[in-house]
């Protein structure tokens, strides 16, 4: 029974410093994920217009 109390404490601690290291780098966090959402849009544009040029074999 022990443990189980053990291992929330520990995820919550850890959870805890996770969230303080994303806040205190912020704007790296930020660079990060524009950097990341540019060439993620464009693969989901491509893969949209290859969809819509198959043909459905009914």
């Amino acid at each position: 029974m022990w443990r189980k109390g053990l291992v929330f404490i520990t995820g919550f601690i850890v959870t805890i410093l996770g969230i303080t290291l994303v806040l205190q780098q912020w704007e790296a966090v930020v660079l990060v994920f524009k950097a990341f959402v540019g060439p993620i849009l464009a693969v989901a544009g491509l893969v949209i217009l290859f969809a819509s040029t198959l043909k459905n074999h009914d």
